[in-house]
This record gives C-alpha cells, structure tokens and sequence, in this order.
C-alpha cells in the first residue's frame, strides 16, 4: 500500500463514520446514511482491485462507527449488510461462474438476515419488535425482493462511478 491508498481509505472511512453517526443522529435517513456509507467500500474496488484497501476501510469504518453512532442499529446494518456487501459482491462477481453469481449474493443475504432475526430474538436490540411467524415471511420475501433491487442499483451505481471517476 503506498501513501496515496492509504490517505484515500483514510478519507472513505472518514466519510463512511460521518454518515453513520448522520445517520443515527437523524433517525429518517438512518436507512439511505447506511447505504451511503456502504458505497464506500466499494470505491477502493472501483479501478485496481483493491481488496486490501477496502477491507481495512470497512473496518476501520465498522469499529469506529460503533464508537460514534448514536443509533447502533445504523451500525449493525452497516456491519452486516451495507459495509460488506461490496466487498463480496465484488469476489463472488470476480471468481464464481456466471450463472452461480446471483445464487450466491442471495445465500450470503440470506444468512445476514437470519444472523440479524437471530440477534433480534436474542433481544440484544430490545427497540426492534421480532414480528410473528406469518409476518416474518412476508418481511422475508419482500427483503429478498429490496436486496435485488438494491443489488442491481449498486451494480448501475458502481459501473457510473467507474466511468466517471477520474484515473489514479
């Protein structure tokens, strides 16, 4: 890692820690603040491959998030999904076959949300109600459906950034 790489995760993980306390301070944008923050990791992974730098940004990020945060259900979300979904995004795009891809990103979804109901049953989050089973299905299926979508916007998101982006 040279000097360069190191100031720019330094400033993505800055960035990614403001967002996060942004958004556990502002209850309404906690949500849109966590996905903000997850975009970061996914810039050192932009143009060289950076999986080092990405890595250590998420993190950094993950730890000191949970430092500042008011709200740690930002964090939490930012922990299990937003901030590491980048990173394995942009592995299991790099080295699975095509037609396992999409498969896989849901199976990693899938068991962050039932990492999540599990520590949400568990009542380490007691401002989180664990709805009933009927319930929970539905909640299930409609965030599989939300993690496509978000998925296939990160994906747009991130070949605009490519683009756009000026070179190292």
């Amino acid at each position: 890692m040279n000097a360069k790489e190191i100031a720019r995760g330094g400033l993505l993980a800055a960035a990614a820690v403001a967002l996060l306390y942004v958004g556990g301070a502002a209850p309404y944008i906690g949500p849109a603040a966590c996905i903000v923050a997850g975009v970061t990791s996914a810039v050192p992974l932009l143009r060289r491959a950076r999986l080092k730098t990405a890595v250590l940004l998420y993190a950094a990020a993950s730890i000191l998030g949970a430092l500042v945060a008011p709200r740690k259900t930002v964090v939490a979300a930012y922990v299990l999904l937003t901030g590491l979904y980048p990173i394995v995004k942009f592995c299991v795009e790099c080295y699975l076959p095509r037609h396992i891809q999409t498969g896989a990103k849901l199976a990693y979804f899938n068991a962050v949300l039932a990492a999540a109901a599990v520590v949400v049953a568990a009542g380490l989050f007691p401002q989180i109600a664990m709805p009933g089973l009927g319930q929970l299905a539905v909640l299930w299926i409609a965030a599989n459906i939300g993690f496509i979508i978000y998925d296939v916007a990160l994906s747009r998101l991130i070949a605009m950034l490519r683009r756009s982006l000026p070179p190292d």
